[in-house]
């Protein structure tokens, strides 16, 4: 397979991911008391890890199983070191919602990180971006202070760029705070606009 096949792969198995858990997401939110929100809630959030697994560059999302009950995450599954376990834990944590981790996942050397072989290049880097992208718009459609589907979220190399419309000054702060406290994210440049308010 060649490297634009692999790259087309991933991003419409990401894309096809996020957009299940956002769909599902909407529903456990406007359900969220009944034991059905629940249960979709916690689907949610297992869309939302297996995103993050699928854009990043150093785990093969194939060989990690997720699943989540009650805001914890139950990871099994192998990988190639111990970096990659945690690296695996620490992700599943970063997601909001998450409270608790349980790594079953066990370490095989012989474990092909990627699936393709590929080394790191410009499509990494790419990956890279999105996956920084994808936390970040997952983080703001998290919080219910910030309008995530009115904020555009690009990176370039640990840079975010934020653009669109918020409804206050204290909701763009917001939002360039949670891009900033982002892991990878080493610059953030804002172009939001505050929303004009009809009289």
């Amino acid at each position: 397979m060649n490297r634009n096949a692999d790259n087309m792969i991933r991003n419409r198995v990401a894309s096809a991911i996020l957009g299940i858990s956002l769909c599902l997401g909407s529903v456990a939110l406007a359900d969220a008391e009944s034991d059905r929100g629940g249960a979709l809630k916690d689907a949610w959030l297992d869309g939302k890890i297996e995103t993050a697994y699928a854009l990043n560059r150093h785990l093969n999302s194939f060989s990690i199983d997720t699943r989540v009950d009650a805001g914890v995450a139950y990871l099994s599954g192998t990988v190639e070191s111990d970096i990659d376990r945690d690296l695996a834990e620490q992700i599943a944590l970063s997601v909001e919602g998450i409270d608790k981790v349980e790594n079953e996942i066990e370490v095989d050397a012989d474990t092909d990180m990627n699936g393709s072989g590929d080394s790191p290049s410009a499509f990494m880097r790419a990956v890279d971006n999105a996956t920084t992208t994808a936390i970040i718009k997952s983080k703001l459609l998290a919080n219910g202070n910030t309008g995530g589907l009115q904020i555009n979220v690009d990176t370039r190399d640990g840079v975010v760029q934020l653009s669109g419309t918020v409804a206050s000054s204290e909701e763009k702060d917001l939002a360039e705070h949670i891009a900033m406290n982002t892991d990878g994210v080493s610059e953030v440049n804002s172009e939001l606009q505050l929303e004009e308010k009809s009289e």
